[in-house]
């Protein structure tokens, strides 16, 4: 329901940061997986291009998507998740990755 709006949103990005993007989804269920187009070569263009995806994901959070829909979080997307939980919800998450994982391996 909200893919029109989040695809605008993206080309209003897109030009903001002056970085194309290519969209590709699962438009039955809206997830996304665009694919911003960068020249690593050129100094400053790559934190560009991570500043455009966080932007990315914002937005989607901001219309009610989620940061991921089908892979982990990981590195890119660790520092988003207050755009998604608050912090009690952040502590309790730790909580239970503590449990399951006291050593702190994974």
């Amino acid at each position: 329901k909200e893919l029109p709006r989040v695809l605008a949103g993206m080309r209003e990005l897109s030009e903001k940061y002056g970085l194309g993007v290519a969209n590709v989804f699962h438009a039955g269920d809206g997830n996304l997986h665009p694919l911003i187009l960068y020249d690593a070569n050129v100094p400053g263009e790559l934190d560009k291009a991570e500043s455009f995806g966080a932007d990315i994901l914002r937005l989607c959070v901001k219309v009610g998507g989620v940061l991921t829909g089908e892979h982990g979080v990981g590195v890119e997307k660790r520092d988003l998740m207050p755009e998604m939980f608050n912090q009690v919800d952040l502590d309790q998450q730790m909580r239970v990755k503590c449990a399951f994982d006291p050593n702190h391996l994974l």
